[in-house]
């Protein structure tokens, strides 16, 4: 009979997550008020990352179970599988993150959370800016211990989290990885986790106020459920002037 081992990496996730709970949901329920607010004016959520943290705005968009009134900020070119070493340039460049914001053609209002781990890299920064120019109110998911002491690649010498309203702290460890090595470097990423547990912490309280607001929640139904199509095709209808991709665009 095999040993059953305990895993390091899943008690390190644990103890995140359970940090974030205890000590984020003052920023959490600020950034739900402001889904909220946007929502009810008629507005989206906009969501943007770059690199890795790209994760979420992908299970921000068309998720079943997830609100439909979400915009995610889409830079295929700063994805790792397009070209890894391309992508961690172009994610340090200010310029992708003006082109993400004027693509997504965000309203006074509106709520904007850009995701980062070290918060540092140029277009996340400027993604952040550019949103709050535009007159968003702007969030940011980071890892303050990662992203605090470093020099920002942006031209401001900002980080992510100096130039956002409401900051959503993972406490994800810097360099990201959980699990030590021999050789005295680390493994096993936990940003993933702890983001989309952020995110979906966010959910659960931007529902209820809209819930305790009387505001319709526009949720996607899975499409690969009875039903699902039709329940789905009044919001393709409603948000695809806002949204590229429920019309298609690339």
């Amino acid at each position: 009979m095999s040993e059953t081992r305990s895993s390091t990496w899943l008690a390190g996730v644990r103890t995140l997550l359970d940090r974030l709970e205890t000590t984020q949901g003052a920023a959490i329920e600020a950034l739900a008020i402001a889904g909220c607010d946007a929502i009810r004016a008629g507005g989206i959520v906009h969501v943007a990352g770059t690199g890795h943290s790209a994760i979420i705005p992908l299970e921000a968009f068309h998720r079943a179970g997830g609100l439909a009134a979400m915009n995610p900020l889409w830079d295929p070119a700063t994805l790792p599988p397009t070209g890894a070493p391309q992508a961690t340039l172009l994610e340090r460049d200010p310029a992708r993150g003006t082109a993400a914001v004027k693509a997504a053609g965000i309203k006074p209002g509106e709520l904007l959370i850009v995701v980062s781990q070290s918060g540092i890299n140029g277009a996340p920064v400027e993604t952040a800016i550019a949103g709050a120019a535009a007159g968003a109110i702007v969030g940011a998911f980071v890892s303050l211990p990662h992203s605090s002491g470093l020099a920002s690649r942006h031209p401001s010498g900002k980080t992510l989290a100096q130039v956002a309203t409401h900051v959503i702290d993972t406490g994800v460890p810097r360099g990201d990885a959980l699990l030590p090595r021999p050789d005295g470097s680390s493994a096993l990423a936990a940003s993933t986790m702890l983001f989309t547990a952020a995110w979906y912490l966010f959910l659960e309280r931007l529902l209820a106020r809209l819930d305790e607001a009387g505001v319709e929640t526009p949720i996607w139904k899975s499409s690969n459920a009875p039903g699902g199509d039709e329940w789905n095709a009044r919001y393709f209808a409603r948000y695809a002037d806002r949204v590229a991709g429920l019309r298609g665009e690339a």
